[in-house]
């Protein structure tokens, strides 16, 4: 089998004197399996919204970023789930050193009762995320950025409604290239994340007597190589364990990826 993954940014400048932009994120995901073509996955998740200055004369570089989301998963060619929902963030510059910023979003989950998993239409609901990202330069090329958040997911049935919280935290140094002829420099980003997650009551159809836990921990690093101003190659190492009271969703996982990045 073979897996794509890509990630675009881009960020548009208005071009009026407070600095205003609109910011689009978007990621995809696909598969191809040479055998099992029914396991075969895609998916993808878009953002757009206007990053505006909240108040550039009494707040000078705080800003607020209004956007919608939304996306679409495939197994097997077959829409399995798709999402959409609309969410608010706000950025606070404390100093030249410190940013941080609190976030909030509401999507609905709708996922298809169709095959390849009949009963997957149990899942749909609605999903609220809060969080807390902060962002601070502990020396000249070494950054921490940090993240905290608590998502509540409210399904149709009581079993697969939870609570999740998640925490984040990466490093990032740069460094010079070995080249003097590399116009920018290359980067190291040692990371972490838990993610602990609690469904509200046991599932009956697969033990009536335990509720769902999950406690997932994922170690890992990624190093971004620029060979010029626009190519570079990339590659990332990942660890993931979870621990889950229900054995069908214990997980050990190692993964290494790399590819070409492109700059524009």
């Amino acid at each position: 089998n073979w897996f794509g993954l890509a990630g675009i940014s881009h960020d548009y400048d208005l071009g009026n004197q407070r600095g205003d932009m609109l910011e689009t994120r978007f990621v995809g995901y696909l598969t191809q399996q040479q055998h099992f073509d029914q396991l075969n996955v895609g998916l993808f998740d878009i953002s757009f919204g206007p990053r505006l200055a909240l108040s550039p004369e009494h707040l000078p570089g705080v800003t607020i970023k209004p956007y919608v989301v939304g996306g679409n998963t495939w197994i097997d060619g077959k829409s399995y789930m798709s999402s959409a929902g609309a969410g608010v963030g706000i950025k606070v510059p404390v100093n030249d050193r410190f940013t941080f910023g609190p976030d909030f979003e509401w999507r609905r989950a709708d996922f298809k009762t169709n095959d390849p998993v009949p009963v997957s239409g149990f899942n749909s609901g609605d999903w609220y995320t809060a969080a807390l990202a902060g962002s601070y330069r502990i020396a000249q090329g070494i950054n921490l950025d940090a993240r905290g958040l608590y998502r509540r997911g409210d399904s149709s049935f009581v079993f697969q409604s939870f609570d999740q919280w998640a925490a984040e935290a990466a490093i990032t140094f740069e460094f010079a290239p070995p080249w003097a002829t590399i116009p920018r420099n290359w980067s190291i980003a040692p990371f972490v994340k838990f993610i602990e997650t609690r469904f509200d009551a046991p599932n009956p159809n697969i033990d009536p007597l335990t509720a769902r836990r999950d406690q997932q921990w994922s170690f890992g690093a990624m190093f971004n190589a620029p060979i010029t101003r626009t190519f570079g190659v990339s590659a990332a190492i990942q660890y993931d364990h979870i621990n889950s009271s229900l054995p069908n969703y214990q997980l050990e996982n190692f993964s290494v990826m790399f590819g070409p990045t492109v700059r524009f």
